[in-house]
């Protein structure tokens, strides 16, 4: 089955990563800039949420 949200998403995602040359730092400090313009959080790391394992 067809999902057209998941496929829209992952064309965002896509068209971001394409705009950072594929690179997470690049993307990260262009974020941390834009946090800084604009003088509000893009991203939130003020919680962590911890990672689970399986139990078997």
């Amino acid at each position: 089955m067809k999902n057209e949200i998941l496929e829209e998403l992952w064309n965002i995602k896509d068209e971001i990563a394409s705009e950072c040359g594929n690179d997470v730092e690049k993307l990260a400090n262009e974020l941390r800039a834009k946090e800084k313009k604009e003088k509000a959080l893009v991203v939130d790391f003020s919680t962590q949420v911890k990672p689970t394992t399986m139990e078997s």
